[in-house]
């Protein structure tokens, strides 16, 4: 069950059993977490009952967004896309394969390959995740700018995108912001609310889907919609600027030479 380049994307689906049971056997800490931990409050799942098939998109601003987003889907449940270079790692990848997370191909024909997986992913549960800016921006509330692929995929297939806003608010105890655990000074967490939009159809665009240029135009314009929506909504509740702990690093750290490969292929194509 491991994973290795070149494998089928879409390693398992709801039919699998073991892919139903760890699902659901890691989310009853999950919802336990984010509770305790992050106070979680969700707004807007009346949302998700506009379409039965759609891209959602998030801000990607913590460690656990995945969770906190299958979370706040309810009984509702979707793939996450990942890198590839995640899925690689011995036992981690198979196990979050196992909660719904689908790899990124790299490489030619990439593109290909990643519609024709979103495809199977849409017909097998409705709906796929992706985080359009590439990484995870710990505790921001500045959303960084939008990689088109989420939505050039939404043109493609003709599928609306959901936004799903992750707002966070700076939380203290006893008027402090943080809290000494064991001789370490911790930040206390972020209070989060998650804010899932309403469905954002693709506008049309001349020349249908053999016309590469025109469809490109028409996603960047999509992703730049779509984050100012995201962006006005974190204004509008006023998400914590004074947080922010910088980029996250990567688990896997690549060459410099694969890395400016991917970086420009990711710039063109990825989420």
């Amino acid at each position: 069950m491991a994973y290795r380049k070149g494998n089928e994307i879409v390693g398992f689906t709801p039919s699998f059993i073991p892919f139903q049971v760890t699902f659901h056997l890691v989310m009853i800490p999950v919802r336990l977490v984010d509770w305790l931990l992050y106070r979680i409050r969700i707004r807007g799942r009346r949302n998700l009952r506009a379409c039965s098939s759609a891209i959602l998109v998030s801000n990607h601003t913590l460690v656990l967004d995945p969770a906190l987003i299958a979370h706040a889907l309810g009984w509702h449940r979707t793939y996450f896309t990942m890198l590839e270079e995640t899925a690689l790692i011995p036992y981690l990848g198979t196990f979050v394969r196992l909660l719904g997370a689908l790899p990124i191909p790299e490489g030619p024909g990439s593109m290909l390959l990643l519609e024709n997986a979103a495809r199977r992913a849409i017909a097998a549960m409705g709906l796929l995740h992706f985080f359009p800016e590439g990484e995870c921006y710990r505790w921001s509330q500045d959303i960084q700018p939008f990689r088109p692929g989420a939505f050039l995929l939404a043109c493609r297939l003709g599928l609306p995108v959901i936004p799903m806003t992750t707002v966070l608010h700076e939380r203290r105890w006893r008027g402090r912001t943080c809290v000494r655990i064991l001789g370490r000074t911790m930040p206390l967490p972020p209070q989060v609310t998650v804010v899932i939009g309403k469905p954002i159809n693709p506008p049309p665009f001349p020349g249908g889907e053999s016309n590469l240029h025109a469809l490109r135009g028409v996603a960047m314009h999509m992703s730049a919609q779509v984050r100012d929506a995201m962006q006005e909504t974190i204004d509008g509740l006023g998400g914590s600027r004074e947080i922010y702990r910088g980029r996250m690093p990567r688990l896997v750290k690549k060459p410099q030479s694969e890395e400016t490969m991917s970086g420009a292929r990711r710039a063109a194509l990825a989420t």
